[in-house]
This record gives structure tokens, C-alpha cells and sequence, in this order.
């Protein structure tokens, strides 16, 4: 009797192994070919948000945007070179930038500041990104000269992986 235990359980360990084995084997065999690694958009929203406020910390939408601006100098080129230098090479990038204007009357109007397009592309295509988070971001000017102190600008950033 003590012998059939035996062999028995011998039988189990062996099939257990095999068993073991052959799943090993076939999860090796059927691995993809190029493994798809799926991106949070949530990350492209924080490194959205992050840029821009790294931006505004350093006074550059006053000395850039609006000191330029008042005289009549192009500054699109200019900020779409410093977005350039703060994001990773893979991020493609567009910027509107928007002026809040009070009137008299009391109606008010966002009105757009950028005459030419701010991105990293030659032209902003959306079938060329592959994934894109917009975000809108809102600055009040709060140094610099008093013609714009006190501004509100409102920045729509979309970032998106290039393909």
C-alpha cells in the first residue's frame, strides 16, 4: 500500500512539472511581437499645466507677450521656441493666446492675441497626433508696465504625442 502512495504522488509531481512547462512555453510562444504601451493622457494634462506655470512664474508672459506686443513686436516665434526647450522632443504642441476685454457698455470679449499659429509642427495636422490633451490655463499680469497690469490671459494649450 505504501508503495502506490508513493507512485502516485511521483505521477503528480511529474504532471505538475509538465503541466508547468508546457504553459511556460506557450505563453513564450504567443508573446506579441512589438509590445503596445498605452500613455495616460493625464500625464500630457500635468505636463501641460506644469509648463505653463513654470512660465508664468518666470514673469515671461509679461516680458514676452505683453511688453512685445505694446510695441508691435512679433512674440509667437519666441514663446513657441521656449515651449519647444520645456518639452520632451516627442510632444507636439499648438497655443492660442487670449486677451480678456471689458468694454463700456459692460459686454465682454476674449479676444485672440496670436496673429500666427504657436506650435512645434510646420502645420498643426490633428490626423498626425496620435494622442492630446487640451488644457485652458488663465494668468492675470500682475508685474511689469502699468498698460497691462491687470490683464487676464487665457492660454489653450493641446499637447499630443507626434505620429
Amino acid at each position: 500500500m505504501d508503495e502506490s502512495g508513493q507512485v502516485r504522488l511521483a505521477e503528480m509531481i511529474l504532471s505538475t512539472i509538465v503541466m508547468t512547462l508546457a504553459l511556460l512555453m506557450i505563453m513564450n510562444l504567443t508573446a506579441p511581437l512589438r509590445s503596445i504601451y498605452l500613455r495616460e493622457t493625464s500625464d500630457l494634462r500635468r505636463l501641460a499645466y506644469n509648463v505653463l506655470n513654470s512660465l508664468s512664474e518666470t514673469g515671461m508672459f509679461e516680458d514676452l507677450i505683453m511688453t512685445k506686443r505694446l510695441k508691435g513686436d512679433p512674440w509667437e516665434d519666441e514663446l513657441s521656441l521656449f515651449l519647444s526647450m520645456n518639452l520632451p522632443p516627442n510632444i507636439v504642441f499648438k497655443l492660442d493666446v487670449y486677451e480678456y476685454l471689458v468694454f463700456r457698455n459692460g459686454t465682454t470679449k476674449w479676444v485672440k492675441l496670436n496673429s500666427k499659429p504657436i506650435t512645434n509642427l510646420m502645420r498643426w495636422d490633428e490626423s498626425k497626433v496620435i494622442e492630446a490633451e487640451s488644457i485652458t490655463y488663465t494668468y492675470v499680469c500682475l508685474r511689469g508696465a502699468d498698460e497691462y497690469r491687470g490683464t487676464f490671459l487665457k492660454f489653450e494649450l493641446v499637447l499630443g504625442y507626434g505620429g
